[in-house]
């Protein structure tokens, strides 16, 4: 018994904090509405972030890419960003970006709703930034 309690405790620490206590320690928002008005409001592109407790892989993208300093510093001058996990959250956004993939990012116009550019799985803090400035460029029409 004792050996299953430590690996249960083990295997859990191996996923980190949950997705309310990462957008919460990142300032990210977590209710899509919320996240769309304000995304309206500051007239900035919508990154919605989806991802799920259970993953591995979105842990390391929040810890390693979207926590980084450069990453944070465009995330907060250029985007609002909106952290949703896939199972627990999905009544809470549009079906249209529900998906399999995680984690999956979805640049949303505020102005439409709809989607313009999307990534998908862990990518590394460079690439991500080059990322982000396509994004951005897709977004202004350049």
């Amino acid at each position: 018994m004792k050996n299953i309690l430590i690996s249960v405790l083990l295997s859990l620490s191996l996923f980190g904090a949950n997705i309310d206590e990462y957008a919460k320690s990142e300032g990210f928002e977590r209710d899509y509405k919320t996240a769309l008005t304000k995304a309206k409001n500051a007239n900035k592109p919508l990154m919605m972030v989806l991802g799920a407790d259970y993953c591995p892989w979105c842990r390391k993208f929040e810890r390693k890419t979207l926590s980084s300093k450069d990453v944070k510093s465009f995330l907060n001058k250029e985007l609002i960003t909106l952290v949703v996990d896939k199972k627990f959250d999905i009544e809470s956004f549009p079906a249209k970006f529900q998906t399999n993939v995680t984690p999956r990012v979805f640049f949303i116009n505020p102005k439409t709703e709809e989607d313009f550019f999307q990534t998908a799985g862990y990518i590394k803090k460079k690439d991500y930034l080059k990322k982000l400035d396509e994004m951005k460029k897709l977004y202004k029409g350049e």
